[in-house]
């Protein structure tokens, strides 16, 4: 596959000198990767990029074109030299769409006029953890993290001092991994409602954390106004995303924040309800009916954490006023005298009736 006009920019991946002088590089998986190889500019320039180890031909370049009559099934469609600098000694080679199979070493073979040389490159691939979902149900916490390499970690935390004793209960953890190679991490147990929960995933050197806290209940009447308090981290946060839902399931609104400024979005069957949201993040709801009693969930996502706040939502019954309740009494009293005088008035005129 040509490639005209290239910008020889490494993307999406690290390299550096081991003590042999080959080149490590750790790319990321599905996305793109450049592994550099560079040699002495002349003219009548052979390039060879091959995986010795598997006997496979990656990538061919001579006769000033590419040549991929031998390239091997595995790479067909996904490499491309940086043909406009290849004068310039770039015999660099971007390899589209990493996969675990495309990890191992490589070999840059270039060839002029001047002399040959080979130069070794070890790509390792990797699928850092990207999200970290956390839930309530039925007491019991779960946290997951999916399409993850190499095999990740799951720890749990708590934010209370470390000199207190903690009894984190029984926790069960699995791992699962896919047809691609990539792994999948489930952990439950016991949810502990007086601390924040804190789950982290790791892999390799990097980790996204996620917090589940429940905080105190709210209690409003139909006819009042309310609000759910939601705490986004005071801290140089400019860009993340906020999400609320009921029950963990009906998605209220969502909005996201790009240089401090939100993008709201709220859905049609709440728009009668949602009245505003806070700076903060808080909630604020009117029109309220006892269909609305529940859990709401304050959700906000960063590019490093997951924060999940959820508060239970009790709708009373409306109060009556000390003068409504004089207002009752009156109109009742004097019911029951009315009906108490009708009922005389009538047996009297029947003992007259009887007389006669």
């Amino acid at each position: 596959m040509k490639s005209k006009g290239l910008v020889m920019v490494i993307l999406l991946s690290s390299f550096c000198l081991t003590d042999g002088g080959d080149v490590s590089v750790t790319c990321v998986f599905s996305e793109d990767c450049v592994m550099p190889c560079s040699f002495m500019p002349g003219s009548e320039e052979v390039i060879h990029w091959l995986k010795p180890v598997a006997d496979l031909t990656v990538h061919s370049y001579y006769y000033s074109t590419d040549q991929l009559q031998q390239q091997s099934l595995h790479y067909r469609r996904r490499t491309a030299l940086f043909n406009d600098q290849i004068h310039k000694g770039n015999a660099s080679l971007l390899l589209n769409a990493i996969t675990l199979q495309d990890q191992g070493t490589y070999k840059c073979y270039t060839s002029t006029v001047k002399g040959n040389k080979e130069s070794f490159i070890n790509i390792s691939v990797e699928a850092p953890v990207h999200f970290v979902n956390i839930q309530l149900s039925d007491d019991i916490i779960t946290c997951s993290s999916k399409d993850i390499y190499p095999e990740p970690k799951l720890t749990w935390s708590t934010n209370i001092p470390s000199d207190m004793p903690l009894d984190p209960g029984t926790i069960q953890t699995s791992t699962k991994v896919d047809d691609r190679g990539l792994y999948d991490i489930t952990s439950r147990k016991q949810f502990s409602r007086d601390r924040t929960n804190i789950c982290t995933v790791t892999s390799g050197t990097r980790g996204e954390t996620a917090t589940l806290r429940q905080q105190d209940p709210v209690q409003c009447s139909p006819s009042s106004e309310v609000s759910i308090p939601c705490r986004i981290p005071q801290s140089d946060l400019l860009t993340f995303n906020l999400t609320w839902r009921f029950n963990q399931i009906v998605n209220i609104l969502t909005a996201t924040y790009t240089k401090g400024t939100p993008q709201m979005y709220i859905n049609d069957q709440w728009k009668e309800q949602v009245q505003d949201m806070s700076e903060s993040g808080s909630l604020q709801l009117h029109r309220l009916t006892v269909i609305h009693q529940g859990s709401y969930s304050c959700e906000l996502y960063t590019s490093r954490d997951t924060h999940l706040f959820l508060t239970y939502l009790e709708i009373t019954p409306d109060k009556l006023s000390a003068g409504t309740i004089v207002a009752v009494v009156f109109v009742v009293t004097i019911a029951a005298v009315a009906t108490a005088a009708g009922v005389y008035m009538y047996l009297k005129k029947r003992g007259r009736e009887d007389t006669l």
